[in-house]
């Protein structure tokens, strides 16, 4: 099992060899348009990045609204509640550590998740964690058995990993910082903010079948983000409950075909509440709709 310090080392690596990289690339960000082939890279960017099966922001605010303890995380009122398509990896959580700090009121949890299933896998390391409150602002040492108790709580959430699918193969490494306060019974709506740094590299093929590879960086800020409670219970999941406004800046390394070129890319994500998001750019006018819970793209 990988110690904190061998993950934390393994995250830092990855990314510093990105910035680096970065760093020695003409950024082209006078380009007052958009290619289509700029587009598309940006949206498989976002997807990975936002969504849930691909351990994007999406799993950190599953992760970030749990509870935990030395025997496991807790989902909601089931212990080890796994998901049934076995793409999340939530309640299949292996090489478990935890800790707790009552100076600090940290809890710091490590462990990994391995997903295989059909043309789909990843492996991914995390490391989180968690300063639960009361109401009254106290530390929560027992979350799960006072979970009636917590009001709010300040989440990091760092990961590295790969995914495989269909649609390429991609290796990152991510960071979620993320307050979150209304999580006790009082409130029907919970509110978060919070801030997203991912660094990474991918290959893949277009729709038109040419060979693409990137490397990137991309921050995403939180704007107005809420979670409603009484979605979430009827529909049995976040996306669905989850709403607001993220602004995103890309940075984006490239190589199209025979071509290579640096671009940044910036826009907003419109949770829409239905388990989608609108992705917005800057320079164009165009609009993509995609899954929150997978990436994909929806017409």
């Amino acid at each position: 099992m990988k110690s904190l310090q061998n993950i934390s080392k393994l995250t830092l690596l990855g990314l510093s060899l990105l910035v680096t990289f970065a760093a020695c690339s003409a950024v082209n960000n006078d380009v007052d348009t958009l290619s289509d082939e700029d587009i598309e890279l940006a949206t498989q960017i976002i997807g990975e990045s936002v969504s849930d099966e691909n351990s994007g922001i999406m799993s950190s605010m599953y992760d970030a609204v749990s509870t935990v303890g030395d025997d496991g995380i807790s989902y909601g009122s089931d212990h080890k509640k796994v998901d049934p398509d076995g793409r999340s990896g939530r309640g299949r959580e292996n090489n478990y550590s935890y800790s707790y700090d009552p100076d600090t009121g940290t809890h710091t949890i490590e462990y990994n998740r391995s997903v295989n299933h059909g043309d789909f896998s990843k492996n991914i390391a995390l490391l989180n964690t968690y300063i639960f409150k009361s109401t009254e602002g106290d530390f929560i040492a027992r979350p799960r058995a006072n979970a009636d108790s917590i009001e709010s709580v300040d989440f990091t959430g760092n990961k590295s990993g790969s995914v495989n699918s269909r649609r390429g193969s991609s290796e990152f490494a991510r960071a979620d910082t993320f307050a979150i306060a209304g999580l006790h019974s009082t409130s029907s709506i919970v509110s978060i903010d919070g801030t997203h740094h991912g660094e990474g590299s991918a290959s893949g093929f277009t729709r038109d079948s040419v060979e693409v590879s990137r490397d990137f960086t991309v921050d995403i800020e939180f704007l107005n983000v809420e979670i409603e409670k009484d979605t979430v219970e009827a529909n049995g999941n976040l996306e669905q409950g989850v709403t607001g406004t993220l602004n995103y800046s890309i940075v984006l390394n490239k190589s199209f075909g025979d071509e290579a070129d640096t671009q940044v890319i910036e826009g907003t994500i419109e949770l829409e509440g239905d388990g989608t998001a609108l992705l917005r750019f800057k320079k164009v006018a165009k609009v993509v709709r995609f899954s929150l819970k997978d990436g994909s793209t929806q017409d």
